[in-house]
């Protein structure tokens, strides 16, 4: 299953982000937390964006995989986005040069 965000639901509160995801079944409330300690307040939601394909695919793992809180929230931290931006750097190396 994967996870994409809905139009116009990316909000930003405080220390972390909101995006709403669905599968076209099932709607998720994703929270990217811990994301202030790295990223400028006044680009925080520019951030998410430019790395959205990326949260969506953290987030649909999560699920597949139970991952969902108690709250019903799944949440997406620094170190998820570390070791994703980390998994994908290492395959692209496999691949060599263009």
């Amino acid at each position: 299953m994967q996870l994409s965000t809905l139009p116009g639901k990316i909000k930003q509160y405080g220390d972390h982000t909101l995006i709403i995801m669905g599968d076209g079944r099932t709607r998720y409330v994703v929270c990217v937390w811990g994301d202030a300690h790295l990223i400028p307040a006044e680009s925080r939601g520019d951030d998410c964006l430019e790395h959205l394909d990326v949260i969506e695919q953290i987030a649909s793992r999560k699920v597949e995989k139970g991952g969902v809180a108690f709250d019903g929230r799944v949440w997406i931290t620094v170190a998820d986005l570390s070791a994703a931006t980390a998994e994908s750097a290492t395959s692209a190396s496999r691949l060599g040069p263009d």
